[in-house]
């Protein structure tokens, strides 16, 4: 399935200037994804996310927009109707950083407007974002598989923190390294299919290795980014020697 993208940044000058460095690396390396819009009003996105509906999908937005919403507003909107969605800012403002943090919009990156390396960001960015979602080569890697609709997902268990069930029913929350999923799936089947995982209470399944720290207190162990998830009583001795 196709990645869309989606571009946003209030100077046409640079926005044709992102959209060219977007448009050419897709076509050089025939990803399969696509630049479905490319604008100057935020108003744009709004609409363009009302009208279709999309999970898996990638953003970069100017944070300075000149309008009455920021970049940061209309990347709160874009959280709020889709959870799953990547979001890198293009900004001359990194000291806002902060701020998406407090607003838990949980960007995939930055991009510091006029750096010398902009156009090698954005490359590496659309590479990863290629890697992560469609494919692997390293075949001897572990891959945790799952559907969403009618593709099919396959993820590096090395880049996995922690799955957790979801408040929807029979689903799946997948937490890792810049991505988030949530799926159809049985905690007992994963964790019986993915040895490299440890369930450490009937709603988390976590990977061992991206553990940060643990707080046998408030039984949390605590994963990058901030993540965390809680264990039961009866993991604290294993937790303690692990």
């Amino acid at each position: 399935m196709t990645l869309p993208i989606i571009l946003c940044d209030d100077d046409i000058i640079l926005m044709s200037h992102y959209k060219t460095i977007i448009t050419n690396w897709i076509m050089i390396n025939d990803y399969d994804m696509e630049l479905v819009l490319s604008t100057t009003d935020p108003d744009d996105i709004s609409l363009y996310i009302s009208k279709n509906k999309i999970t898996n999908s990638l953003f970069f937005l100017d944070i300075d927009l000149g309008n009455r919403l920021d970049g940061i507003d209309i990347a709160q909107h874009i959280r709020n109707e889709n959870e799953f969605a990547q979001i890198v800012f293009i900004t001359s403002h990194r000291e806002l950083a902060l701020e998406t943090l407090k607003r838990q919009i949980s960007p995939l990156d930055f991009i510091v407007k006029d750096d010398k390396t902009e156009k090698k960001q954005i490359e590496n960015i659309l590479d990863g974002r290629h890697t992560k979602t469609f494919i692997d080569h390293s075949s001897n890697k572990q891959h945790l598989s799952f559907m969403i609709g009618s593709r099919n997902i396959r993820i590096d268990v090395s880049s996995i923190y922690f799955l957790e069930t979801s408040i929807t029913p029979h689903k799946i929350i997948l937490y890792g390294d810049n991505i988030m999923y949530e799926f159809y799936g049985k905690m007992n089947d994963l964790e019986k299919e993915n040895k490299e995982l440890l369930r450490v209470h009937k709603s988390f399944l976590v990977n061992p290795s991206h553990i940060k720290s643990i707080d046998f207190k408030t039984r949390t162990i605590i994963f990058p980014e901030e993540y965390m998830c809680n264990f039961s009583l009866a993991k604290s001795k294993y937790l303690k020697k692990l």
